[in-house]
């Protein structure tokens, strides 16, 4: 145990919580100048996540004291999403996000006994996480609210030792950002070329190639069924506890959040129980696509994997077209929502009506040479997400060490 002396204060003590602005959703839009804060825009575990595409825009007016400013500490207040809960993020610009109702403001810092990067990853931390949890109110969704925070107990070292901890913990997190921005060049990367080849139709030789109805002659209208064997998951009994918990990925549609691979999943089967499962196995480098509820998001799998019932895969026939795919449902999702609505208030794509969903499929010639191009590049994708899956499991090693005292960082020199 460090020698370091900590004091132990509550919450209450060191911050005041601000409620946010109800913003009225008949201004929400799909482009404007500002952007409303959601629990969707955290990371379960912490962080702020970039919403690209799904973001909610506010095009009325309000008070500014509501715009929030960079590096302001928040948390989501509402557990819209399994864990998220008293997850904290830091707002990674000025004047452009909106301070939303279901999300609290941490203000009033007391510095001389507490610094704001120290107290964003304390909320890291699953006694902070279990402990609002175990206050928060509602059935179907949670809430915590600012008085149950306030009342939680934590012990602080130094200012001083708060600062090194904080930088230890940010080299990590600054490392990741790097990565993701690397990632989302990438694959920007290569949905330009995606576009440019089968969108605008200017593809290598383009020129000496006839168009008959708005397509290249030679390209097919093929259903899906066509491109591979289809596949829509199963989940194993829940009653037999011995059928989770193995080493076989279990994909759900949250775990498509990570990006273009599901590179890691929150819950695995074992062996007993993926052998329930008859014939559900799927391949690396299959195509994900979710058909119920929050239809049409796309991900590609890392390794043999099972999927749940939420999710229909297509195991490729030809492996050269797995980019190309991969793009082309995504620029289809607006169709694939259109296909599932059927009056209920979920949406739905069975098996057999996405075996059926067509799709203009181009040459064989053209979609191994977008391969060859597209390819390197995903393979760089895959290894910035494994660097980001071990960095994030580095620093959530050390996390609790270092805030719980256990590892001695006070003769550290930190530039």
């Amino acid at each position: 145990m460090s020698k370091i002396e900590w004091i132990e204060k509550t919450l209450g003590d060191l911050i005041h919580i601000k409620h946010g602005w109800a913003f009225k959703g008949e201004y929400f839009a799909s482009d404007g100048e500002y952007i409303v804060v959601t629990p969707g825009n955290f990371f379960e575990e912490g962080g702020f996540r970039l919403r690209i595409g799904k973001e909610k825009f506010y095009t009325d007016k309000f008070p500014t004291e509501y715009l929030l400013k960079k590096n302001d500490l928040v948390i989501a207040m509402t557990e819209q999403g399994e864990g998220l809960l008293g997850s904290p993020a830091l707002i990674p610009y000025d004047d452009v996000f909106l301070h939303n109702q279901r999300i609290g403001l941490f203000q009033d810092f007391d510095e001389e006994l507490v610094s704001k990067e120290y107290l964003y990853y304390l909320f890291f931390t699953q006694y902070i996480r279990d402990t609002i949890a175990n206050s928060s109110t509602g059935t179907k969704v949670r809430h915590t609210a600012p008085k149950s925070i306030y009342k939680i107990k934590v012990k602080l070292p130094s200012l001083k030792t708060q600062t090194k901890i904080a930088s230890i913990l940010s080299s990590y997190d600054e490392l990741i950002e790097n990565n993701n921005q690397r990632i989302k060049l990438l694959e920007e990367m290569a949905e330009e070329i995606y576009k440019e080849w089968f969108v605008r139709f200017r593809f290598p030789d383009f020129q000496n190639v006839k168009m008959v109805d708005g397509i290249p002659e030679e390209w097919k209208e093929n259903q899906m069924k066509d491109y591979g064997k289809i596949v829509t998951g199963k989940t194993p009994s829940t009653q037999c506890s011995d059928n989770f918990g193995g080493n076989i990925p279990f994909i759900k549609i949250p775990d498509f959040k990570q990006g273009l691979f599901v590179i890691d999943t929150d819950e695995t089967l074992s062996l007993k129980g993926a052998n329930s499962q008859k014939n559900q196995f799927i391949p690396a480098n299959s195509i994900c696509i979710s058909c119920i509820g929050s239809v049409g998001e796309v991900a590609i799998t890392m390794e043999q994997s099972q999927t749940n019932q939420q999710i229909n895969t297509i195991e490729l026939q030809n492996i050269n077209n797995l980019e190309y795919l991969y793009f082309a449902l995504k620029k289809l999702k607006p169709i694939v929502e259109a296909y599932a609505a059927t009056g209920a208030t979920m949406g739905n794509i069975s098996k057999g009506k996405f075996e059926k969903l067509k799709l203009v499929k181009p040459n064989d010639f053209l979609l191994e040479k977008f391969s060859d191009i597209v390819k390197p590049i995903f393979e760089e994708i895959k290894n910035l997400m494994q660097k980001n899956q071990n960095l994030k499991q580095t620093r959530d090693l050390l996390l609790p060490r270092l805030i719980s005292g256990k590892l001695d960082i006070e003769k550290l020199k930190i530039t």
